[in-house]
């Protein structure tokens, strides 16, 4: 890449893909969570459930990679890390505050989010992020849609979009990184970039 297309990156303003909701959510010490507390810090947002087997552990892994990067930095008080559940039924705040227990997660700029149903569907869909619980019958995989009243003790996994939502002072999304995937070196770029912009801007 020629140094004016990386000068250029550099100084070309991220798009608005959307913006957070006014929404009250739980902490994981069972505290109301007003998301409206977030303003004036660059948020970096994932979701997650306590119960996925794969991607969610991998994504909470580099999120902590990006809070170590972010106090290393001298970031901490500016940079405000928000993980919610897209499966409330189980994860109640003490759940996952034994998640974020074993990632050993600095509470101080680390917030892991539960709420009712209705709660966190709001949030998901302002996100517009695919969630969509999978029940497993006698071993075979059965979508929500067709086992509309499944038995209480129905195992299941929550299939959801695997990415990041970097947030700015404002409220406002953008950028995307993709979750179990993000390359940290990149998203510290992005959320440097983020920092340095006016708060007006």
């Amino acid at each position: 890449m020629a140094l004016y297309q990386l000068i250029a990156a550099r100084v070309r303003p991220l798009p608005v893909y959307m913006s957070l909701p006014e929404l009250t959510l739980t902490d994981q010490d069972g505290r109301p969570y007003d998301l409206n507390q977030t303003r004036g810090r660059v948020v970096v947002l994932s979701p997650i459930y306590t119960h996925c087997p794969d991607v969610c552990p991998i994504t909470t892994s580099k999120m902590k990679q990006i809070q170590d990067r972010v106090q290393t930095a001298g970031l901490g008080d500016q940079v405000q890390l928000v993980t919610f559940t897209v499966d409330p039924e189980r994860d109640h705040p003490d759940v996952l505050k034994r998640f974020a227990g074993a990632f050993h997660v600095d509470p101080s700029n680390w917030v892991f989010l539960s709420g009712t149903s209705d709660q966190t569907d709001s949030l998901i869909k302002s996100l517009g992020l695919y969630v969509e619980r999978v029940y497993y019958v006698d071993g075979t995989p059965v979508p929500e849609a067709s086992l509309p009243q499944p038995e209480a003790d129905t195992p299941y996994l929550v299939n959801h979009t695997d990415r990041l939502f970097l947030v700015d002072r404002q409220g406002n999304v953008r950028a995307l990184p993709p979750g179990s995937r993000t390359d940290v070196d990149n998203a510290m770029q992005l959320i440097q970039k983020l920092v340095r912009e006016k708060s007006g801007g």
